[in-house]
């Protein structure tokens, strides 16, 4: 782009064995008036023809393409919209009871939503084989970033970051609460004992919202 990057391709050239490397020629992005310049000594109506005239007049000649598609091309797994809805949600019912919290089945929704129409259910499926794969073999598996905003993700067993608000559950009775506890994870919570059956109660939630992994527009 500038005369003094000429110095990378000098070190690719010498990382190569190339005895020359330190005799670059002056090959860089040059401006208008620059190339001008270079082409002067055709003169002035004959330079501007060639650096302006024919190059825009081949410019215009050449079709318009992009090097990479503006369309998403992910691999295809047959019914995976179908097991990632599936697998999400028996695992909600396992933790949550039958029926959800209402918290907990408008958050699963709207990812899963989001997920199958803009067509990541397949990215899912393909996170969660790998990670209950290397799981089965006993290798332990993290994930890292705004994935761990995904319930859904969660729910999968692709992240182990519950992205729910901070609540309490019962891992006996599936008896669950949802308030306002003033604390932003739900580690930080006092213990407590479960209503219903008097078990103590599991501490969770990260607080994270899913617009963190795909944007506000959850794409």
């Amino acid at each position: 782009m500038d005369p003094q990057d000429e110095v990378y391709r000098r070190i690719l050239e010498a990382g190569q064995g190339y005895d020359d490397a330190d005799n670059q020629a002056p090959l860089y992005l040059r401006t208008t008036e620059e190339m001008l310049e270079e082409f002067k000594y055709l003169g002035e109506e004959k330079a501007y023809e060639v650096v302006v005239t024919n190059t825009n007049k081949i410019s215009n000649m050449c079709e318009q393409i992009s090097p990479i598609s503006p369309e998403k091309c992910p691999p295809h797994i047959p019914g995976c919209e179908e097991d990632i809805k599936n697998i999400a949600y028996e695992k909600a019912h396992e933790l949550y009871g039958d029926p959800l919290p209402e918290i907990v089945q408008t958050r699963l929704d709207k990812e899963l939503d989001s997920i199958i129409s803009n067509g990541y259910s397949v990215m899912y499926i393909i996170a969660q084989k790998l990670v209950w794969k290397s799981n089965d073999d006993g290798y332990i598996v993290g994930s890292r970033g705004s994935v761990g905003s995904s319930l859904a993700a969660f729910m999968t067993g692709i992240t182990e970051v519950n992205s729910l608000q901070p609540h309490y559950r019962c891992d006996n009775c599936k008896y669950s609460e949802f308030e306002d506890y003033g604390v932003g994870n739900g580690y930080d919570l006092p213990d407590k004992e479960c209503p219903k059956c008097g078990q103590k109660l599991i501490k969770d939630g990260m607080d994270i919202p899913f617009e963190t992994f795909l944007g506000f527009n959850r794409r």
